[in-house]
């Protein structure tokens, strides 16, 4: 029924397209645009019809020939740098002098709010813009690379080099929940993802802007699921003119950027035979291998997009194609990627009529890296002198405790995973008057993967064939309807948006795995050949809906005084019966002092101060099903004979219930002050912020009885951040000859837990601190390491003070051994940052182009766990060690401490490009060439691969784990050329 309706809509909407445009008469307006100052004609310049989407660019010589309706009466005419203007049609042909503009707030930056869009200088939220032409350069192939570093406030950590790692850290203004989603909600042309895969899929060369709202009055727009944040993702679309061909692609080598000191077959020859007791003729077996290099690989990166744009008479599209392939520095690891993108937007009945489509599939096959820890351990764990082949050419099989041949391992095991993601939304807008426009839009979002998995028996180890396909889907189903009122009356001006939403999330997942199979040439293929004993399926599914309705008003007082009110109800079925619902406010001021009390002075072009408050819901932390009691299967009962596996299992309480469970809230404060000097060679925003979470969800400990298990769901914990952003911009050189741009930002983050206990129905519901992360290690097990704990920032690790070594080797924690002193003091240390910066500049001269971005982070700390296991002697002779485990003069094995906790700050040259671009070539409007280079080096006292960590992974480093995967430097030759 739903595949009916679809179609009957597709339907509909198409005949839009092709009848629509039949219904105007039309006329052609030519003329040129120029420069005012100096009469240089101005190629590029947007030239539309007012209030339309219909228009059309200038060429090379600033020349423009446009259709438009018989009754038509104003152009506008629109360019970067320049004054918008109206033109009012006299005429044919046109002479329109366009005015440079002197602030960066000028009109015709126009900046995505939600629900809408917003002239630059009219916006009161804390809401950041990032243009194409300021996307960072290089191998990008998840589109998070682009603004990474770019946005104060907006923290993007991609550990390690995994091509098909979709773990990246991203967060707002720092964590907001215990264990809620810390992610922002991407919004891509209207759709709101229900993923962050949804985004990082999309190809970079597709995006035309993001507009990032960072605060709670900026994002409540969205309610809950912008709690986190909200970035806007605008992809690029057609324009009304010739119709245009796109082509942008590069090519690329990575390489691995660093690796661990280890011993090399002489170091640990040399060393074992120091050993009392130890044969070295155990252990030699003639090889001499990097085990790390072993596995490692030059791997080549390239992408292609071709894209065809244009449109007429009311009608513009754009379409496009990409094809991205990128090897990984680990062999056996890669990540394909085909995507298809079409957008489409029809006017008519006298522009009246508005209808947009936006359709997006990919399809991504990845090659997956498999056993990812387990074969970090077995690089660190095999000796040097362990050859990779017998002399026959078969594979040398060493077991042990975490120790066999990683090459085998990684070539022979089987492991690949296909999604397939579409994206489609639909959105019908008609004005009813001049100043009232309705409208609905019906979005669908369907997203499956499939994984694959064979493990062949490897000699020694115990498994015998093991197989397994899982197979996952998430649909999520969302519409609604909205009303636009917009009407200015003298120097008053006002806006308002209501809205109705409807949104719908449905999984489900299977799996299915067994072992033993006697014919491993069919993989995965046959998973009910094997042994019947060892089968094992699982599946699950779920279900849950969020309504919400919401309304905004805008209003400003002669371009000068500015107030926005929004209040957003939202409910969700995901929590107790007596609080599904709750209601949202916010409320921002705004002043721009230039047009009053700052009007005659005139090194300032623009400056305007900003308040902000509001009130956000969170339902991230509480998975479906978690507000009811739960049943499900304990032990067996058991008499003590051979056939106790025959009686039947007994039932028992999972979960308690909870009907009080309600959302979490952030409440935040903003203030912030934007900025334009000196003829705009400076420009920036510089904001302060005060969020405060609370009722976070947890699972909190209760007595029992009265309870039946002894935790509960419950609102209980508070958190709170406060921080500072600045964002400069300064045109240090302009003009016709070298020209230089300089962009810097930089964030101040604080965050502290200030609650975890309290009350439900009477009875104390509490966690004295919540443990985070862990060290491990032979023989330690999993020691906790970082927790949650009241008054104390997030993450604080609670460790020993290692002071040295005795005579003996025996480790000193505040002057005593262990022996001495069993139990050492711990001491509370903060692993935050205290700022994140980045740091960009731009140069031009003639048609030449050079750009690089710095980005680092300072005051950071890294408990490295790597080098706790491995840099320890006692580890030989059956696995390999550091360089260092020789000269540490530490001998008595692995103790968790803070000389493992390292200072991470550190300054990365992010990436570097060099471009030319050719003019006047025939058939050709624009070419450009450019190398450029990613991760180019770093400045770091860290030990460790790369000290990029992201907040949650609660700043340790795993146990051998190389990060999950090692950090990688490249250089790529793109090009980027349009055909006319």
């Amino acid at each position: 029924m739903k595949l009916k309706n679809l179609l009957k809509l597709s339907c509909l909407v198409l005949l839009c397209f092709v009848v629509l445009p039949a219904m105007a008469q039309n006329k052609t307006v030519t003329g040129k645009v120029t420069d005012a100052k100096d009469g240089s004609p101005l190629p590029g310049v947007t030239v539309s019809l007012k209030g339309t989407t219909t228009g059309t660019n200038t060429d090379a010589a600033g020349a423009f020939s446009l259709s438009v309706p018989a009754s038509a009466t104003t152009l506008e005419a629109a360019f970067l740098g320049y004054t918008k203007q109206e033109v009012t049609i006299t005429g044919s042909p046109l002479n329109i002098k366009l005015v440079s503009s002197s602030t960066s707030l000028n009109e015709v930056v126009v900046v995505g709010v939600g629900y809408g869009s917003q002239r630059k200088k009219d916006v009161t939220g804390a809401v950041e813009s990032i243009s194409s032409k300021d996307f960072n350069q290089g191998i990008v192939i998840n589109p998070l690379s682009q603004i990474q570093g770019k946005v104060a406030g907006l923290n993007i950590t991609q550990q390690g080099g995994n091509p098909n790692s979709q773990d990246a850290g991203i967060s707002i203004r720092g964590q907001t929940s215990i264990t809620g989603n810390q992610s922002p909600l991407f919004v891509i042309d209207g759709v709101a993802t229900s993923g962050n895969s949804q985004f990082q899929n999309l190809s970079p060369d597709d995006i035309e802007s993001y507009d990032v709202l960072k605060d709670a009055s900026a994002t409540s727009i969205y309610g809950s699921r912008g709690a986190n944040g909200v970035i806007i993702v605008t992809t690029k679309k057609g324009r009304t003119g010739r119709t245009t061909v796109d082509y942008s692609g590069y090519v690329g080598i990575s390489n691995q950027a660093k690796y661990y000191d280890l011993l090399n077959a002489a170091d640990y020859s040399k060393a074992i035979e120091a050993i009392p007791g130890v044969t070295p003729s155990t252990y030699e077996k003639g090889g001499n291998v990097d085990w790390q290099r072993a596995i490692s690989r030059s791997a080549v990166t390239h992408s292609n997009n071709i894209a065809i744009s244009g449109g007429s008479n009311g009608f513009n599209y754009r379409g496009s194609v990409n094809y991205q392939l990128q090897e990984g520095t680990i062999i056996n690891n890669q990540k394909k990627q085909l995507g298809l993108r079409f957008n489409a937007e029809q006017k008519a009945l006298d522009d009246k009529l508005d209808i947009t489509l936006n359709f997006s599939n990919t399809t991504v096959y990845r090659d997956q890296l498999t056993d990812g820890g387990v074969i970090a351990n077995y690089i660190f764990n095999a000796p040097p002198t362990y050859p990779i082949y017998n002399p026959d050419g078969s594979y040398n099989t060493f077991v042990d405790f975490n120790l066999a041949n990683p090459l085998e391992h990684l070539l022979e095991t089987y492991s690949r995973e296909t999604s397939y993601q579409t994206l489609a939304n639909t959105t019908v807008n008609y004005n009813l008057l001049p100043s009232l426009k309705v409208g609905v839009t019906g979005i669908l979002i369907h997203d499956n993967t499939l994984t694959h998995y064979f493990q062949p028996s490897f000699p020694g180890e115990g498994n015998i064939n093991n197989a397994a396909q899982n197979s996952y889907n998430n649909n999520t189903y969302e519409a609604n309807a909205h009303i636009d009122f917009n009407k200015s009356f003298g120097k008053h001006n006002i806006s308002a948006t209501a809205v109705y939403e409807y949104n719908d999330f449905y999984t489900e997942s299977f799996s299915a795995s067994g072992q033993n199979y006697t014919t491993p040439e069919l993989l995965d293929n046959n998973l009910g050949s094997g042994d019947q004993s060892k089968n094992v399926i699982n599946s699950s599914k779920d279900d849950y809906k969020i309504i919400s309705f919401l309304a905004r008003v805008n209003y400003n007082y002669d371009n000068r005084f500015y107030v926005t009110a929004s209040i957003r109800r939202d409910g969700s079925d995901k929590f107790g019966a007596n609080h599904q619902w709750g209601t949202f406010p916010a409320v921002d001021l705004a002043y721009r002092l230039k047009r009053d009390l700052l009007q005659n002075v005139d090194w300032v072009d623009d400056l305007k101060l900003r308040l902000g408050y509001g009130v956000v819901g969170n339902s991230s932390a509480l998975n479906v099903y978690q507000n009811v009691t739960l049943y499900g299967t304990g032990t067996r009962y058991f008499d003590g004979s051979a056939a106790s596996n025959q009686y039947p299992v007994s039932y028992t309480y999972l979960q308690n219930a909870n009907p009080d469970l309600q959302w979490e809230e952030r409440q935040g404060k903003n203030i912030g002050l934007d900025f334009s000097l000196f003829n705009n060679r400076l420009s920036g925003d510089i904001n302060y912020y005060n969020d405060k979470t609370s009722k976070m969800i947890y699972q909190y400990g209760v007595p029992t009885p009265p309870f039946f298990v002894n935790t509960i769901y419950a609102n209980i914990g508070a958190l709170t951040n406060k921080g500072l952003e600045v964002a400069l911009t300064g045109q240090i050189l302009r003009g016709s000859g070298l020209t230089w741009t300089a962009n810097g930002q930089i964030t101040f983050n604080k965050t502290k837990v200030v609650n975890l206990s309290g009350t439900y129905q009477g009875f104390p519901v509490a966690s004295d601190q919540i443990v985070t992360g862990s060290a491990s290690g032979r023989g330690l097990s999993s020691s906790p390491i970082t927790y949650l704990k009241p008054g104390q920032p997030a993450d604080v690790f609670y460790l020993t003070h290692y002071t040295g070594v005795d005579a003996n080797g025996n480790e000193l924690f505040d002057g005593k051994t262990l022996d001495q002193n069993p139990n050492p003091n711990k001491y509370y240390i903060d692993p935050n940052p205290k700022f994140n910066y980045g740091i960009s500049n731009s140069f031009g001269y003639k048609n030449w182009n050079l750009s690089f971005f710095l980005r680092g982070v300072y005051g950071q700390k890294i408990f490295n766990n790597t080098l706790l296991d491995y840099e320890t002697i006692t580890r030989l002779p059956s696995n390999n060690v550091t360089k260092a485990a020789l000269t540490n003069g530490i001998k008595d094995g692995l103790h968790v401490s803070d000389l493992w906790l390292e200072n991470a700050s550190y300054l990365r040259l992010d990436n570097a490009s060099l471009g030319y671009t050719f003019k006047n070539i025939k058939g050709i409007s624009n070419m450009r060439i450019y190398v450029a280079g990613n991760n180019l080096f770093v400045i770091t006292k860290y030990k460790g691969l790369d000290p990029e960590f992201a907040p949650n992974s609660h700043y340790t480093d795993g146990n051998g784990s190389l990060q999950s995967y090692p950090k990688s430097r490249g250089f790529v030759l793109g090009a980027n050329v349009s055909f006319k």
